[in-house]
């Protein structure tokens, strides 16, 4: 029995799904739909090649035991969108299988990592099933999502959990609870922070800032693995160049927050042993690493939206557009590969009624 096998057949069965009702099949999926599906099975199988490694590497009972769960749910997602498209006679993504992951090699990540990992990963599936969920009107397909995402909820609840009874869950810093509901009144003193005097970071600019600092170093740590053991150049090149980014955006945050006199989260590195057997395929490592570039930029654009403060505007503006460049390359170096499964499309009607 393979490895995703066992995970099939393992404890799938926490967040049971209602089978796929027949009277819905002849309704055709929509665009929407098929975009959500069609990448949400290509993370979920790669979820489902990375975490039987971590839950083979994992020994504390209480992080295999969340680690085992994430890997449950992946490998059942899979299953049921498996299940959608074959319904609907859409042709199954390639996504990723046994041969682009390795359990017995060697420990690469401190079980540490692998639960901050779940937890990382955890938040950006709640974010990318909560916008299928809204962009989806096929009731099966939003009954698959709403699972999705309380599994989602329920992997980031028991990992934050671990975390907290280990003393091991980063929390951005305490401010002062104000006595009084104030109005603001200075326009330009609402968003001052370029030149002189800027106004304190107010909650959410905290919030967000400590929040990206904590997924560039986890991201970091991940990619300083990922380059330990890959054995392409051009993609180790390019690992190299995006954790060089990382590292400068981190650093920039970070001062930001003590300029405020504000702490910042720790960092994750020595969280990678020396391992140089390489768990992952290349093409899960290249595809991995430019999803959480796409997340990255997300994840400023989210900031963007909430902060005021305008040297932390131009700060996460600067970062996506880097990000944007830094993404691009990847998708541009997975299709020199040819690694890059194309996103289904409507149809070319200029190519049509040319024939």
């Amino acid at each position: 029995m393979n490895n995703l096998e066992q995970g099939i057949n393992g404890t799938a069965s926490e967040t049971p799904y209602h089978a796929i009702q027949h009277n819905l099949e002849n309704i055709q999926l929509t665009a929407a739909e098929i975009g959500q599906l069609w990448s949400m099975y290509l993370a979920e199988s790669m979820g489902a090649c990375m975490l039987p490694y971590f839950v083979a590497t994992s020994k504390d009972p209480d992080i295999h035991s969340v680690l085992q769960f994430a890997l449950d749910a992946s490998v059942r997602h899979v299953q049921t969108i498996t299940a959608i498209f074959q319904a609907a006679y859409f042709p199954i993504p390639h996504g990723f299988t046994d041969e682009d992951f390795d359990v017995s090699a060697k420990p690469l990540y401190s079980e540490t990592f692998m639960l901050l990992y779940a937890t990382l990963m955890a938040k950006y599936a709640i974010l990318g099933f909560g916008l299928a969920y809204t962009s989806s009107s096929r009731p099966d397909v939003k009954q698959f999502f709403e699972g999705c995402l309380n599994d989602s909820t329920a992997i980031s609840k028991k990992s934050h959990a671990v975390l907290l009874a280990k003393g091991l869950l980063p929390k951005a810093a305490y401010i002062p609870i104000p006595d009084r509901v104030e109005y603001t009144h200075d326009v330009q003193g609402f968003y001052k922070g370029l030149i002189g005097d800027k106004r304190p970071l107010n909650a959410l600019e905290i919030d967000h800032l400590f929040v990206n600092i904590i997924s560039r170093s986890l991201r970091n740590t991940l990619t300083t693995g990922f380059e330990q053991t890959t054995k392409s150049k051009l993609i180790k090149d390019y690992l190299s160049r995006g954790r060089l980014i990382n590292d400068k955006q981190i650093d920039i945050l970070s001062q930001i927050l003590e300029d405020d006199d504000l702490s910042t989260p720790p960092n994750y590195d020595h969280l990678v042993t020396e391992s140089p057997e390489s768990p992952f395929s290349d093409k899960l490592i290249l595809f991995h690493f430019t999803t959480l570039t796409a997340n990255a930029i997300a994840g400023a654009g989210v900031a963007l939206s909430n902060c005021t403060r305008s040297d932390v505007l131009l700060t996460f503006g600067r970062f996506i557009a880097e990000l944007g460049d830094l993404a691009k390359d990847g998708v541009n170096l997975m299709i020199k590969q040819g690694w890059l499964e194309r996103v289904p499309e409507a149809a070319n009607r200029k190519e049509l009624s040319s024939q």
